[in-house]
C-alpha cells in the first residue's frame, strides 16, 4: 500500500478511535450520574444510555455486561487517583515525605465531598447487587507507587512494608466510604505518623 493510502487509512482509524473514546467517556460519566441519582437502587442499562445520549447497540459494542461497565468505572477512577498521587509525590525529594504525600493524597479522595459521593455510589451499587466490591488488585497501580520510596528507606522487606502501608490506607478509605463520614486533618495525620513509625521513620 502506498504512503498516501496508508495515511488515509490511519486518518480513518484515528477518527474512529476518537469517536469511540468520546462515546465510552460519555457512558462512564453517565453511569456515575445515574448511580448517584438512583442509589440504593441499581441503575439500568436503559437509564445509563439515556443519560449518555447513546444506544444499547453502542453500549454493548464497548461493554459485554453492566458488571464490566462497573469495573471500568472503578478502573477509570483509580487511573485518575494514580495520576494525582504521582503529581503529589513528585513534589518531594525524600522517600518518607513521598510516602506521606501518598497517604494524604489517597485519603483526600474520601475527604472531598464530590469524590466521596462518586465512590459511595459505586460501592453501594456493587454491594447491593451482590457482586461485592472488587479486591485490592484493581488498586494495584496505587500500591505500586509506594514500592520505590519504601525501598529507599532500607527496610528488610520493602515489598511487605509497601503492602502494609497500602492495606492500612485502603482499609481506612473503605471505612469512610462505607460510613459516609469524611476524615479530618487529625485522622489523616495520625495515619501518616503511624505508617511512618512502622517503617522506622522517626519524626
Amino acid at each position: 500500500m502506498n504512503s498516501r493510502a496508508t495515511a488515509a487509512v490511519d486518518r480513518a482509524l484515528d477518527d474512529r478511535l476518537r469517536v469511540a473514546s468520546a462515546e465510552v467517556d460519555r457512558i462512564l460519566a453517565a453511569t456515575i450520574t445515574v448511580m448517584q441519582r438512583v442509589t440504593p437502587e441499581e441503575p439500568t442499562v436503559s437509564d445509563i444510555i439515556a443519560e449518555a445520549g447513546s444506544s444499547k447497540k453502542a453500549f454493548y459494542r464497548y461493554f459485554s455486561s453492566k458488571d464490566e461497565l462497573m469495573l471500568a468505572v472503578l478502573e477509570r477512577g483509580v487511573t485518575i487517583i494514580v495520576s494525582y498521587l504521582e503529581h503529589q509525590m513528585a513534589k518531594e525529594s525524600q522517600p518518607a515525605d513521598q510516602i506521606a504525600r501518598w497517604i494524604e493524597g489517597a485519603l483526600a479522595q474520601v475527604a472531598d465531598p464530590h469524590l466521596m459521593a462518586m465512590s459511595r455510589a459505586v460501592h453501594d451499587q456493587l454491594s447491593a447487587s451482590g457482586r461485592g466490591v472488587p479486591g485490592d488488585d484493581i488498586m494495584a497501580p496505587m500500591r505500586n507507587l509506594l514500592v520505590v520510596p519504601v525501598t529507599a528507606l532500607g527496610g528488610e522487606d520493602p515489598q511487605r512494608d509497601a503492602e502494609a502501608v497500602f492495606q492500612m490506607t485502603a482499609a481506612t478509605m473503605r471505612r469512610y466510604v462505607g460510613s459516609g463520614e469524611q476524615p479530618d486533618d487529625a485522622d489523616i495525620g495520625h495515619l501518616v505518623r503511624f505508617c511512618l513509625r512502622g517503617l522506622g521513620v522517626t519524626q
